[in-house]
C-alpha cells in the first residue's frame, strides 16, 4: 500500500453569519455557523479548485438569502491554493 497510495483534495469552508432571527434570550443564537466540505480527486491542489469551491459557496450563501458585505479568509499558509489573481 505504501507505493500505491491515492490522494484527494479536501477544502473545509466554515461560515460565520449574524443570525437575522436571533433570540435575544439565547446567546448561542446570535451567530450561525455553517460547515462545508469540498472533496475532489483533483490532486493539483491549485487555486482553480479553491476558486471553484468559493463560487459554489457564494451561490449557496445568496440562495439562503444572505447578502454579505465582507468575506474574510483564514488559511494555513498554502500560498499556491489561495492566489486568486489567476484567471
Amino acid at each position: 500500500m505504501h507505493w500505491h497510495s491515492f490522494q484527494i483534495t479536501i477544502l473545509v469552508h466554515i461560515t460565520y453569519c449574524h443570525n437575522p432571527n436571533q433570540d435575544p434570550h439565547d446567546e448561542d443564537s446570535f451567530i450561525l455557523i455553517d460547515y462545508h466540505f469540498y472533496i475532489s480527486n483533483d490532486c493539483k491542489h491549485d487555486s482553480k479548485f479553491v476558486q471553484h469551491c468559493f463560487k459554489l459557496h457564494w451561490g449557496y450563501i445568496f440562495y439562503q438569502g444572505f447578502q454579505p458585505t465582507w468575506h474574510y479568509v483564514w488559511f494555513d499558509g498554502c500560498v499556491n491554493q489561495f492566489k486568486f489573481s489567476k484567471p
